[in-house]
């Protein structure tokens, strides 16, 4: 009735190399593909032991909930398929010991990169900026600096941002930017941003697409004004960025690194990023581009 181990050993070694997909879906999943004849469902009661019940079907506990699964068939179950089952399990919380392990210990990297960014590399910076005598080599430090406490919130995955905070820092830096080459920025947000946050990742990613937006609508636009939308729906983000310039070679643009580094700042966060000429519906004539990015964000706040 089941499926032999060693046959199915590089579809177990897969499932548990499935990070971020919760353990009790990988352990579903492990228990349909070594019983594919049976039906699985979950039970109203608690199981602990995997053994076959008085009905003749097969009881297996989950790995984390509080109740475990029934599994039926038309034909009898053996107590082969119950030692099976109860060897898949120990796998499988044994597997969880050690991705557990090794969470700790990239916890434990993260922390201790943190610190030393934090007490060399940005202490140097702050001496920096106090000693620097011009206001470029100070607005620059700071830059850098503010870059540098990006990165260590970053590596920090536990820390949250307000979603409201983390646009309006980062509105205020473009703003900064256009208004010393006199470029117009334009700025229209949802209003149903208020008590959500950012991740770590989903603030810094966001930030550094911005940032890199907006310096390709400078270096090569030849625009007046930046529109950027932010809108969501349910979960789903999206960040539109506009200007009036002169649009670009959809078929011939060979994307450059930034452009690059946009797409894998979208991919990172299950999303993605397109770019589109803005033409005018009755002419035709280009009136700028758009780059349009979408991605679900994580509500870490409730």
């Amino acid at each position: 009735m089941h499926k032999s181990l060693e046959k199915n050993l590089p579809f177990l070694v897969e499932e548990f190399s499935s990070r971020g997909v919760p353990i009790d879906t990988r352990w579903k999943s492990i228990l349909q593909r070594f019983f594919s004849d049976c039906s699985l469902a979950p039970s109203t009661y608690t199981i602990s032991d995997c053994q076959i019940n008085t009905e003749k079907n097969l009881e297996v506990p989950s790995v984390l909930l509080k109740f475990g699964y029934i599994l039926t068939s038309s034909a009898e179950f053996t107590n082969d398929d119950a030692e099976l089952a109860d060897s898949l399990l120990k796998l499988t919380k044994q597997f969880i010991t050690i991705e557990e392990a090794v969470e700790i210990g990239a916890t434990v990297e993260r922390q201790r990169i943190a610190r030393d960014l934090h007490d060399d590399v940005a202490a140097r910076m702050l001496t920096l900026i106090h000693a620097a005598k011009d206001e470029q080599t100070i607005a620059l430090s700071r830059s850098i600096l503010k870059s540098l406490r990006n990165c260590i919130y970053t590596l920090d995955n536990k820390s949250t941002a307000s979603i409201l905070d983390a646009i309006t820092d980062v509105r205020a830096e473009i703003q900064d930017r256009l208004n010393s080459i006199g470029m117009q920025l334009i700025w229209h947000q949802s209003d149903n941003l208020s008590g959500l946050s950012f991740t770590p990742r989903q603030h810094i990613n966001l930030n550094r697409m911005l940032h890199e937006i907006t310096t390709n609508i400078i270096r090569h636009a030849n625009a007046q004004f930046m529109e950027v939308i932010i809108s969501l729906d349910k979960r789903n983000m999206t960040v539109e960025c506009s200007d009036n310039g002169q649009g670009f070679d959809l078929k011939n643009c060979i994307p450059g690194k930034g452009l690059n580094n946009i797409q894998t700042r979208a991919q990172e966060l299950e999303g993605n990023a397109t770019w589109f000429n803005l033409n005018d519906p009755e002419t035709g004539e280009n009136k700028g581009s758009c780059i349009r990015v979408n991605f679900l964000i994580t509500d870490t706040s409730e």
